[in-house]
């Protein structure tokens, strides 16, 4: 049986960290981790081996709401190098929660951070901005790594007398539904692409005789390039751009009526850290929306 070098349970060990743990850049959801590296020649007793498991454990569970069939190593137990030892095995497990690491498997429900509300008729545009302060780069990129996102959706009542326009924004705004910002490096936009220039990252059209319209999130952050996570604040614009002409009579109008709301919240996870119970927390952020501008 051959011995398990000390560099070999190290990389295992900081693979479960960098994920569970501070991290860096897009790695580390700022939990508490158990595990601790080794020295060449110590005796690695069977807590220790837990330590890995329940860190490996840990970032499985928030990712797929399960726990995988993984060994527990006992004491006594002789450790090799099969598929089914714990090196080999936990390895594996360390490769699978570093791939998936934006995966979710539970979420809390979505808490309400926030309404932006008008009642101003517009012919133009209708715009909000959303800003999103986290105290520090990190408490941003675990919020963010963890699988959190900012949930936004809109709402167009109508009014007594409404237009077909005004059905029309009402119906887009519906069909939408809520649309979510967060993190996940293979999206067209997200926390780690910001830039501090508005990149579009959704919109939505209606359709005819209003294709015109188009309802528009944006999103920036506090720092040029936020490939590192160095952003600890994110700003979303919400629009609803009106480029509808009206040909003249009989047509109704140009000009959208009824009540406009624009709700923000907040989804984060849910789950538990395993063996002691005690919740997966992260920093929320504070939020500042503005007046819906109208013109």
């Amino acid at each position: 049986m051959a011995d398990i070098l000390a560099s070999d349970l190290n990389n295992l060990i900081t693979k479960a960290k960098n994920i569970l743990g501070t991290g860096t850049a897009s790695f580390g959801y700022g939990q508490t981790t158990l595990s601790n590296t080794v020295t060449a020649g110590q005796l690695i007793e069977a807590n220790q081996w837990d330590a890995v498991r329940f860190d490996i454990l840990n970032s499985y569970l928030h990712q797929t709401g399960s726990f995988p069939s993984i060994t527990d190593v006992n004491p006594g137990n002789l450790i090799g190098q099969g598929a089914s030892d714990p090196l080999v095995q936990y390895d594996y497990f360390a490769d699978v929660i570093t791939n998936n690491r934006f995966d979710v498997g539970n979420f809390g429900l979505a808490v309400s951070k926030g309404t932006a509300t008008t009642s101003a008729s517009w012919s133009t545009n209708a715009e909000c901005e959303i800003i999103i302060s986290f105290p520090t780069a990190n408490d941003a990129r675990h919020f963010f790594n963890s699988g959190s996102r900012i949930r936004i959706r809109s709402e167009l009542t109508l009014g007594g007398s409404p237009t077909a326009q005004d059905g029309s924004w009402r119906d887009i705004l519906s069909n939408t539904g809520q649309v979510d910002f967060k993190g996940d490096i293979i999206t067209v936009l997200g926390f780690y692409t910001l830039t501090n220039a508005y990149q579009e990252y959704f919109s939505a059209s209606s359709s005819t005789p209003y294709s015109a319209n188009q309802y528009v999130f944006s999103a920036k952050s506090n720092v040029a390039d936020n490939s590192l996570g160095t952003a600890n604040v994110v700003y979303i614009k919400v629009r609803l751009n009106d480029s509808y002409v009206d040909p003249g009579a009989p047509a109704p109008g140009d000009s959208v009526s009824g009540t406009l709301n624009i709700y923000v919240s907040e989804v984060t996870t849910a789950s538990l850290l395993k063996p002691s119970d005690d919740p997966f927390t992260l920093v929320s952020p504070t939020y500042s929306l503005s007046a819906i501008s109208t013109s």
